[in-house]
């Protein structure tokens, strides 16, 4: 029961619209399947990879005047649970805090009108090892625009 009210909570969000000179906002995403690009948008493309006991995972997609919505998600298979944040390279993509994933789970985030800058290939991440700065890093996926 406690799992299911922190999984609720977790997908509560704030959105808000941004003008291109604003900083990019960022949502959780904590349900199955991954929410799919707005109709209409470019959709650069998405990829994972395996790292033993589960995925991680980018999209890059809704692409306009150089920006984009950059979505980056860990999906558990196996093992016991791990307490991580997600986040992507380059640039300084990182969520908004630590949170414990079960095997069985899929957890992601979604950073919204990320400035692509001159970066042309984005990789997914997951952090591990603790405060101050979560500085175990594992790659995965990786998208090219």
């Amino acid at each position: 029961m406690l799992r299911m009210k922190s999984a609720a909570l977790a997908v509560l969000t704030a959105m808000s619209i941004l003008l291109p000179t604003q900083q990019a906002t960022a949502e959780v995403i904590a349900t199955t399947p991954v929410p799919a690009p707005s109709m209409g948008a470019q959709q650069v493309g998405e990829a994972c990879k395996s790292i033993g006991n589960g995925d991680i995972c980018l999209r890059l997609g809704d692409i306009t005047n150089n920006r984009a919505d950059i979505t980056v998600w860990y999906s558990k298979h196996a093992g016991d649970p791990v307490t991580l944040r997600l986040g992507y390279f380059p640039g300084d993509g990182i969520d908004e805090g630590a949170f414990t994933i079960y095997a069985g789970e899929v957890r992601g985030y979604i950073w919204r009108n990320v400035n692509l800058s001159t970066h042309y290939c984005y990789t997914g991440a997951v952090r591990q090892g603790g405060p101050p700065n979560w500085s175990a890093v594992t790659l995965g996926g990786e998208v090219c625009r």
